[in-house]
């Protein structure tokens, strides 16, 4: 997932290496078309020894993002934390097809398949309303069809990136009590409520690193984002 963790240490010392673990992958892609998003992102980098400086984002691939209408052309880079994106500017529709075609910078092809789950609506909290946390008010949404699961999060100062979640709030249900618990809204002020329904691809590589893109390790998923507005106030 996109999430911060707490870290686990390893003690390499007292590791025994496998000799016999396959080898990685040389290629990385994070890949997530947004619905709901006007900008799509892809993070695309190679695979890097211990030894190797670690790079931010690799330069030189063709990358486009195609259905049965049309075909987009990602251009490179968009930064953001350091980070350097390839990126189209297109809003994929709900409930469609897409298709994932890498060209390397040394001339290997990579392809994915992904789709988008159906759209869906906040029913509330409604914009701009005021909240008294801790609360017993839902967050509520319509169900969106193809989703495995939904990601909430709170937002104090809303990024320009919709693939970083921070705090997440997961459920499979309609539904979230996530104004009953204060940490995620550390003081008053206006905070952005986001929902993602996520598809099953996202599903599987958040919770069994699952890789859909042949030929490289990472994720091409849909998942469709809907926000919402409201002033949190704290005793």
């Amino acid at each position: 997932m996109n999430y911060r963790f707490s870290l686990l240490l390893i003690l390499f010392s007292c590791v025994k290496l496998d000799t016999n673990l396959p080898s990685p992958q040389k290629y990385n892609v994070i890949a997530y078309l947004v619905n709901g998003n006007d900008t799509q992102l892809i993070f695309f980098d190679k695979t890097y020894k211990p030894t190797e400086q670690h790079g931010y984002g690799l330069e030189g691939a063709n990358i486009v993002v195609y259905n049965n209408s049309n075909t987009y052309q990602f251009s490179y880079p968009k930064t953001i934390d350091t980070l350097n994106y390839y990126y189209s500017v297109f809003n994929p529709n709900p409930n469609d097809t897409y298709f994932l075609r890498i060209t390397t910078p040394t001339g290997e092809t990579l392809y994915s398949k992904t789709y988008i789950p159906s759209s869906f609506n906040i029913i509330q909290p409604i914009e701009n309303e005021t909240i008294l946390v801790p609360s017993n008010k839902l967050i509520i949404w319509t169900r969106s069809e193809g989703a495995y699961c939904y990601k909430i999060n709170a937002y104090k100062n809303l990024r320009d990136s919709t693939i970083i979640f921070e705090l997440p709030y997961l459920s499979v249900d309609t539904f979230s009590d996530m104004f009953l618990y204060p940490y995620f809204f550390p003081d008053s002020g206006v905070y952005t409520i986001s929902i993602i329904s996520a598809n099953s691809d996202v599903y599987n590589y958040w919770n069994k690193v699952i890789s859909n893109v042949e030929g490289a390790e990472g994720i091409f998923g849909g998942v469709v984002l809907r926000k919402v507005k409201v002033f949190i106030r704290k005793p």
